[in-house]
């Protein structure tokens, strides 16, 4: 939730620092002709693969994307040819886990390593369980791994069976009808954060849901967020500590 506030925060100020309406549209412009160019050269590049190899990537794509529907399971997937991967020579199929009832959620939940969200006890009066999201991390020692040991299988594409063991998101949400509740729980990126403690978004003061971040100087970072006017922030930061579960 707070990667999608940067990001739109982000994207608001690139737009003011673009300039005038004809400045964006000649950049609009200059950004479609490299995207022409780019699928253009992908299109070359493809026609040097051969029949076979290409209906063996299509094959163990359809395999793996059967897997992980049917077990849940994460597969990671290394592509010999990037361009028949928009340019990218890692994909993944599965790791992200969605339910509709708190018990389903917390019965995976609890088998994962590290911190987890709970339903606090000081959940607000009126408050019902929405949904819960636990996604797998797609960063890591082991997607270097894949692509070592797919470069050296020299396989048109590989796939590898990811065994995780600790969620890089966690995401409850809960609603009394009216406004929704929702908690998170992130990997920080490798910089870390500079901010500590509990602070605020930097929306503008009529912009909803407002949140309440928490960095306690870990890999993580926990949020809460409500639609709520009325909620005062002692009482946010109250329930986001109780949501977590270290």
């Amino acid at each position: 939730m707070k990667a999608a506030t940067k990001v739109a925060i982000a994207t608001l100020s690139s737009i003011l620092l673009m300039g005038s309406s004809v400045s964006l549209a000649a950049k609009t412009q200059s950004s479609e002709k490299v995207q022409e160019a780019a699928v253009k050269k992908t299109a070359e590049a493809a026609k040097t693969i051969s029949a076979e190899e290409k209906k063996f990537i299509e094959n163990e794509i359809q395999r793996v994307k059967k897997l992980s529907q049917e077990s849940g399971d994460m597969y990671v997937l290394y592509y010999k040819y990037p361009q028949l991967n928009s340019g990218f020579d890692i994909s993944y199929w599965g790791g992200i886990h969605e339910f509709t009832t708190y018990e389903d959620y917390l019965k995976k939940a609890s088998t994962l390593k590290g911190s987890i969200l709970k339903q606090p006890a000081n959940l607000p009066k009126g408050y019902k369980f929405l949904t819960a999201v636990i996604e797998a991390p797609i960063e890591g020692k082991f997607v270097d791994e894949v692509r070592a040991e797919g470069k050296k299988s020299g396989k048109p594409i590989y796939v590898k069976k990811i065994d995780w063991k600790e969620a890089a998101t966690i995401g409850l949400k809960y609603t009394n009808g009216k406004d929704t509740l929702g908690f998170s729980k992130y990997a920080v990126d490798s910089k870390g954060n500079m901010k500590k403690g509990f602070y605020n978004d930097t929306l503008p003061a009529h912009v909803f849901p407002k949140y309440v971040f928490w960095n306690d100087g870990g890999k993580f970072e926990y949020s809460i967020s409500t639609s709520s006017v009325d909620m005062p922030r002692k009482q946010k930061i109250e329930i986001l500590k109780a949501a977590v579960k270290k």
